[in-house]
């Protein structure tokens, strides 16, 4: 961290926080701490704890954050969390300014130097051209969302979204059968519903189990990244994180995701062109807001 421009990286979760400072090298953090929300009656409190452990003064810090969910208006609470956070609160006891971002961005801005991943059923690797577009999607436990990076010259602007709600696309009898179950169930269809369903063990349509669970999850997981690509026509190709992309990853079921992705429609020859790749993060949403604090201090 640079002591003449020092910082305070913040993710927030439903359940608890996750501090952490940044290193000199951009990605790497260190001091991680782990707050459970229900140890601090606000985020403040819990931000000052931090910064006192660190014998940081926060009127001289710059805070960088993330936020499960969406970022909108001028308080902000995380899905299913308790706290409920403003920027008023958050620029009365810090040196200004808060950088804040959706948990998804933030881990859009640790991809913004194309790090390397592995395949998912593709050959090659992000494009290297200084400009260009890039996307990362997003599926854990908690939470399904993408996002997007474009990159001019050494610069990247990060393009967030709600796409987890992107309403659920059917393509034959199977998914109609799933549809409505979902529907009946939450009164709309969405991919997040779906897969949370599935990831509950919920009976859509018909029980799944194993091997045929996974190999569902792919090809869903597929037809989503597809239309997050072409949504934001991220044609240099798709980051892909979170637990259940690395489950998809272990049972070997990459090429169902990319026949799904690829899809058999006239949009087929752009995306069989895209790549796309499994990325894992040490420190999820933190190592994206090192990168974004590093970026930032460059300028």
């Amino acid at each position: 961290m640079d002591e003449r421009n020092p910082a305070i990286l913040a993710s927030v979760g439903s359940t608890r926080v996750e501090f952490a400072l940044p290193s000199s090298r951009a990605g790497d953090v260190h001091g991680i701490e782990r707050i459970d929300a229900k140890e601090c009656p606000t985020f403040t409190d819990a931000l000052m704890r931090f910064a006192r452990q660190h014998g940081l003064t926060l009127r001289d810090c710059r805070l960088f954050m993330s936020i499960a969910g969406a970022i909108n208006g001028s308080t902000f609470r995380p899905t299913n969390g308790r706290w409920f956070i403003t920027l008023s609160g958050l620029r009365a006891v810090t040196a200004g300014e808060p950088m804040i971002v959706n948990d998804v961005a933030a881990i859009a801005w640790a991809t913004a130097d194309r790090p390397a991943g592995v395949a998912f059923g593709s050959g090659g690797g992000i494009a290297s051209a200084q400009e260009g577009r890039h996307a990362i999607a997003s599926a854990w436990r908690g939470g399904l969302g993408a996002a997007c990076v474009d990159r001019t010259g050494d610069r990247a602007t990060v393009i967030s979204s709600e796409a987890g709600h992107t309403p659920f696309a059917i393509h034959d009898e199977d998914d109609w059968s799933m549809a409505q179950a979902c529907i009946a169930r939450h009164g709309d269809a969405s991919y997040e519903r779906i897969l949370f369903d599935m990831m509950d063990g919920q009976m859509l349509h018909r029980r799944l189990e194993g091997a045929e669970l996974l190999d569902r999850f792919a090809v869903l997981l597929g037809r989503y990244v597809a239309e997050v690509t072409l949504t934001f026509a991220a044609f240099d190709g798709v980051y892909l994180s979170g637990s259940l992309f690395e489950r998809i990853v272990q049972a070997g079921s990459g090429d169902n995701f990319r026949i799904a992705f690829e899809g058999r429609g006239k949009l087929k020859p752009i995306l069989q062109q895209v790549p796309t790749l499994y990325f894992a993060l040490t420190n999820g949403s933190l190592n994206g807001l090192s990168i974004l604090y590093n970026r930032s201090s460059r300028r």
